[in-house]
């Protein structure tokens, strides 16, 4: 049997000081291309996000939680989709640093590993919060955005019993719309620990943990122009 799951789902990008060195900056003589590469933080948001009709499933079983549980299923496989989040990103470009929207979807095995993929956007700013409400604070902020990122992202997620986390590695690429970004691509790799089988910020961990404010996730890039 299959049951759906419709929630709205909070969960990719860091907000806090980071000390890196100023742009680096290459030009490709002859070219006429400028590329800059790109390094940060990511921070999820985890008060409210944008409203969406996620699915979640167990292939083979029935769906228990939350926590999303699919221990009740021939298979113990949960696939998700339609997840949407909001995070706030740090970089050592302030064209990478900002507020961003993400759409997550998912193919998880026994062991939650497996597939996931989605789209993103950023709106470049200073100064988010990621302990902000999101539609008190940001929502009407991200919708009326004249400038901004958007793209797809991709990747695997793989448990590290060395480090008894789970780790998504994934790839993601864009394009810039107005403002000092329009015109630009990026494209970037991040790397997501998590510490639940079910992706969640870290806000929802055991305070014992230590983890409320770090990042998520790590990423690096190139910007080219």
């Amino acid at each position: 049997m299959r049951k759906l799951l419709v929630l709205c789902f909070s969960t990719l990008l860091f907000v806090g000081a980071v000390i890196l060195p100023a742009s680096i900056v290459a030009d490709d003589s002859g070219r006429g291309v400028t590329r800059t590469q790109i390094e940060g933080f990511d921070n999820w948001g985890y008060r409210g996000g944008p409203v969406s009709e996620t699915t979640i499933n167990c292939p083979g079983g029935e769906l228990v939680g939350p926590p999303p549980d699919c221990s009740d299923s021939t298979t113990d496989r949960l696939h998700f989709r339609g997840g949407s989040g909001w995070t706030c990103v740090t970089s050592n470009d302030p064209r990478m640093t900002g507020i961003g929207l993400y759409t997550s979807n998912a193919n998880f095995d026994a062991d939650s590993n497996g597939p996931v993929w989605g789209e993103w956007k950023i709106v470049p700013m200073m100064g988010c919060n990621k302990d902000a409400y999101y539609s008190d604070t940001y929502e009407d902020f991200l919708e009326q955005a004249t400038s901004f990122w958007h793209g797809t992202w991709n990747g695997q997620r793989q448990f590290d019993p060395d480090k008894n986390v789970w780790v998504g590695d994934v790839q993601f690429v864009g394009k810039g719309t107005g403002g000092d970004v329009d015109g630009l691509h990026f494209k970037g790799k991040m790397w997501i620990t998590m510490y639940t089988p079910f992706p969640m910020p870290y806000e929802y961990l055991p305070p014992m943990m230590g983890l409320f404010d770090e990042p998520e996730a790590y990423f690096i890039g190139e910007i080219k122009e």
